[in-house]
């Protein structure tokens, strides 16, 4: 496995008044989004898939063994109906009533890491990813430049996404995830994938090692090393990408790497983002990675 980086800086950016917080003043609270049940009755379309809530439960006990350990400050689950589109929503980006993604131990910039694992998208042309709720109440799709800014109005840190096509190269080498922060952001990672990832039993696992392993470090680097598989001859690898958010290279080198939940590195003003991925990964719907 040969691990690449693709740096994207943009120009023009304010720089001037940025609200850079050391990881030690945050609150530690994590939400996770476990959304299995699809196709019924208020209800979005999809297949459903009962390895995603218990992929949820995963990632929300290693927190709640910290919790007990008074490593950690509160763990809150919200599974299939309870992930609605509106919980993903910033201020910025619709009215008030919609908007709700600063709801206190529901809204996914509540917390300062989320897990969520869900059905998932993306449109090359119009430079976003969507992530598929749990119920189509408010809209069934949360979208990356529609409805997300994170990190802007509330605390997120880390968002960890085991969802098809949430962190496409594409989008993301055309300017399509800047949308997700703004300079004085508080948020500067985001794990996804790039093209389809398989799901089964044997994702609890790599996310039960990836949590517990990246408590202190390697919070994007572990990402990948758990989450990639290659498939000789196919293209139906599973690509996970890690994109940084930060104010230079170092920075955001030193969170992909020395990152952990409880050492959550300081990137400084979002300006640029770099692109953490592996050389040459071959996904189903995604194009082959760079060597």
């Amino acid at each position: 496995m040969r691990l690449r980086k693709q740096t994207q800086q943009w120009t023009g950016a304010a720089l001037a008044g940025a609200l850079l917080l050391p990881a030690a003043a945050l609150a530690n609270e994590t939400h996770v989004y476990g959304i299995a049940n699809f196709g019924g009755a208020g209800q979005c379309d999809a297949s459903s898939h009962s390895v995603h809530t218990k992929t949820a439960a995963e990632f929300a006990g290693y927190f709640n063994s910290l919790v007990s350990s008074g490593l950690w400050s509160d763990v809150r689950t919200l599974n299939n109906s309870s992930a609605r589109a509106d919980l993903w929503t910033d201020a910025s980006k619709a009215s008030a009533a919609d908007a709700k993604d600063t709801l206190a131990n529901a809204g996914v910039d509540d917390a300062d890491v989320f897990f969520v694992h869900t059905h998932g998208g993306h449109n090359e042309s119009l430079l976003r990813s969507w992530l598929v709720m749990g119920t189509d109440v408010d809209s069934c799709a949360a979208i990356t430049d529609a409805h997300m800014s994170l990190g802007n109005n509330g605390k997120l840190n880390i968002a960890v996404v085991k969802a098809c096509q949430s962190g496409d190269f594409e989008v993301w080498k055309q300017g399509g995830y800047r949308q997700l922060v703004t300079p004085t952001s508080g948020f500067s990672m985001w794990n996804a994938f790039h093209g389809d990832s398989s799901c089964g039993n044997f994702v609890k696992r790599y996310v039960r090692r990836y949590v517990a392993d990246s408590r202190s470090d390697g919070v994007g680097e572990n990402w990948i090393d758990e989450a990639y598989d290659w498939d000789i001859g196919k293209n139906n690898d599973d690509c996970p990408v890690s994109i940084v958010f930060g104010e230079t290279k170092a920075a955001r080198v030193a969170m992909f790497e020395a990152g952990g939940w409880r050492d959550r590195k300081n990137t400084g003003s979002k300006v640029a983002s770099t692109y953490f991925y592996v050389a040459g990964c071959d996904p189903d719907n995604g194009q082959k990675l760079p060597e």
